[in-house]
């Protein structure tokens, strides 16, 4: 078998890695090798990555390959692929979590039909669809063997349509959650400086898209549209900048060209007047980090701490296009590790993070003195560089030290703002530089915190 789409050049150094790299993703999920005819393995990514893939004749393919060339041909003819396209074409970590997922599912479901199904046919049949599957198309040896093998039953077909469908769906999911994923982090978008693509490191991104919390915060997100553009900008006036506007004054290293036209006794006596016609420049100025304390006692447990994660994800989105570092520290009444995430981040440092959020439960005491104070103590002694506003999620259950906190926060020269999550606290809104309190906790609460 040399692969069913026209077009490709199966011997290209680039479609060959792309066959590689999902043997490769498939070990590194299910564990074990697989014999999965590698340009089956192409052809799967490829009818996601193109914007019009197209298989070749079915008279130019042999009895043998029937099982492979049908399922391509099922792909290309369902209306879920044709809804993914829109997201899939030319989108490589997509195309790439579609095929591994597929095929994962696809073998997973063939097994577990072969090994427990009652039906002897239907055994049979998962048998031959699998033995169809592999590399060279032959479980069994012998030219007659295989041939028999390439003939698909009734029972074959309806096996092959049944367990293609199934697999097809579940990675629909899966892909949903990598691209969910890549727009979170701002790595699929214009503009949002380097792209983030999570091609290498599918096999985490789909491990992290089938927990059932990550999941549920990416649903979550993945409902608001206007996540993805949430940016801050921080400009300066400077002569040298970019032009934005006009105004009157007598800087001369801005005036517009067609004001030394005017006649020069005129000319001058604008100038001594400030009524030259100047372009206003401004020049963009680099925001801080930002230090997020997320509170994880055992009052935060269930939806609110949810909520509290989805906050913590949409803020790296907006630090990520933001260009700007982005630090992360779960507390109760101890403060956990600081979780930093650099501008320039690679995508296993992401990863990284987000597995951490998912993995953390509520539970403990609360102690929001100390959790402010051990971010002052991370600025002060140069743990993290820049950040001068510190933001804290929390519900606020507990006695605050002011004047301690006051200090800790003046010494550190920071400001503090407070986020309270069904709650009220009067001591923390004494010494917050900004108090915000959320009770519904949906996606308009969570843009009116991320754009604070």
């Amino acid at each position: 078998m040399t692969g069913f789409l026209i077009g490709i050049d199966y011997d290209d150094p680039i479609v060959k890695y792309r066959g590689d790299r999902i043997l490769y993703t498939l070990k590194k999920i299910s564990g074990k090798d697989s014999n999965i005819d590698p340009d089956f393995l192409v052809d799967t990514y490829y009818v996601h990555y193109l914007p019009l893939p197209i298989l070749k004749s079915k008279s130019e393919i042999s009895q043998v390959d029937a099982i492979k060339y049908a399922l391509l041909d099922m792909t290309l003819s369902s209306d879920l692929v044709l809804k993914n396209r829109n997201y899939s074409i030319a989108n490589s970590a997509v195309s790439m979590a579609l095929s591994v997922s597929y095929i994962q599912n696809l073998i997973e479901e063939l097994e577990r039909i072969r090994r427990t199904s009652q039906s002897a046919e239907e055994r049979e049949a998962a048998e031959q669809i699998l033995n169809g599957l592999m590399k060279g198309s032959q479980g069994k040896e012998g030219g007659e063997q295989k041939e028999q093998q390439g003939q698909t039953t009734d029972a074959t077909k309806k096996l092959l349509k049944q367990v293609h469908e199934k697999a097809l769906s579940k990675a629909a999911e899966d892909a949903n959650a990598v691209r969910s994923m890549q727009r979170i982090v701002g790595g699929n978008g214009a503009g949002t400086g380097s792209v983030l693509n999570f091609e290498g490191d599918v096999h985490e991104v789909l491990r992290l898209a089938r927990n059932t919390e990550i999941k549920k915060i990416l649903e979550f997100l993945s409902g608001i549209p206007k996540l993805g553009s949430l940016t801050k900008k921080k400009t300066t006036r400077y002569s040298k900048g970019e032009l934005y506007g006009y105004e009157e004054g007598s800087d001369l290293e801005r005036i517009v060209p067609s004001e030394l036209a005017m006649p020069e006794d005129l000319f001058y006596v604008r100038l001594a007047e400030s009524q030259l016609l100047l372009y206003q420049k401004q020049i963009k100025e680099s925001l801080g980090p930002i230090y997020l304390l997320l509170d994880k006692s055992g009052s935060m447990d269930g939806e609110k701490i949810l909520w509290a994660k989805a906050v913590a994800l949409a803020l790296y989105s907006r630090a990520r296009r933001e260009n700007r570092d982005f630090y992360l520290r779960f507390f109760d009444n101890i403060p956990y590790p600081l979780i930093k995430v650099i501008k320039n981040a690679k995508s296993k440092d992401v990863i990284k993070m987000i597995e951490y959020i998912g993995k953390i439960r509520g539970g403990g005491g609360t102690d929001i003195s100390r959790s402010v104070i051990s971010a002052c103590e991370d600025i002060k002694e140069g743990h993290v560089k820049g950040v001068s506003e510190v933001i804290i999620l929390t519900d606020g259950e507990d006695k605050i030290a002011e004047t301690t906190v006051r200090r800790s926060l003046k010494d550190a020269n920071a400001t503090l703002i407070s986020v309270m999550i069904r709650g009220d606290n009067a001591d923390l809104r004494r010494i917050s530089d900004t108090y915000l309190v959320v009770y519904k906790l949906d996606q308009n609460d969570l843009l009116k915190v991320v754009e604070a």
